[in-house]
């Protein structure tokens, strides 16, 4: 009896090791982009605050293979997947009943991979119909462009979250909601202030765009939480 009231009860939860893992693969790619390719890295995260470097950058045939883009799109998919999975698995925004581990982590990440491969190829196509390839490209740059950003800023978030201690976890996870929501907010903008710099799209076809690619698969989105609860 007196060693059972003697048991502190723990301010942090237990954390699996693997997600240690994924928050240090992340760690080291920006640590590594930011030391093997700095004036791109730079370049980079000047043109998410400036329209004349992401139009810029946007027209290199290379800029999305380029391996900073690479890795941080790599990047943006753990850690927004990772913070996705941590959200769910918290209960404390989200409940949805199913079983924390690794292979709800990895059907997460197939989920954003899918989200955005079929958000890229529409786009892609809508501009092939549309015949705005140059402005559905440049887009696209920035879709890529502020995930990427977007990823690295998640990745102290996650960390919180996850070895914080348990008071601040919700708090934590209401912070990377509204990060997703300025960045959401950041990439329309961004998309709308150079397409019409462009000359090339009318307000209909964005009012078009927004309705149908961004706006219908949010309240998808919305509606399949609200049953899965």
């Amino acid at each position: 009896m007196i060693i059972l009231q003697n048991i502190i009860e723990s301010n942090y939860r237990f954390q699996p090791a693997w997600i240690m893992v994924l928050i240090v693969i992340s760690i080291m790619i920006i640590g590594y982009l930011f030391s093997a390719f700095h004036s791109r890295f730079v370049s980079m995260l000047r043109a998410f605050f400036l329209i004349r470097f992401s139009n810029q950058l946007s027209r290199e045939e290379y800029s999305l293979t380029h391996p900073v883009s690479a890795f941080l799109s790599l990047n943006f998919i753990i850690s927004c997947s990772l913070f996705i999975y941590q959200s769910i698995s918290s209960k404390s925004v989200f409940y949805l009943t199913y079983e924390s581990n690794f292979s709800s982590f990895l059907i997460v990440v197939f989920c954003v991979t899918i989200i955005y491969l079929v958000k890229t190829v529409s786009i892609k196509i809508l501009g092939f119909v549309l015949e705005k390839q140059l402005v559905a490209n440049e887009y696209i740059f920035i879709l890529f462009l502020v995930n990427q950003i977007t990823g690295i800023g998640l990745i102290p978030i996650i960390i919180f979250i996850a070895y914080g201690k348990k008071s601040i976890e919700s708090g934590f996870i209401y912070i990377g909601i509204a990060f997703l929501i300025f960045a959401f907010i950041v990439r329309i903008g961004k998309g709308i202030v150079s397409s019409l710099s462009s000359r090339q799209v009318t307000p209909f076809y964005i009012i078009l765009y927004l309705c149908t690619f961004e706006i219908l698969p949010l309240l998808l989105g919305f509606k399949l939480l609200e049953r899965l609860n």
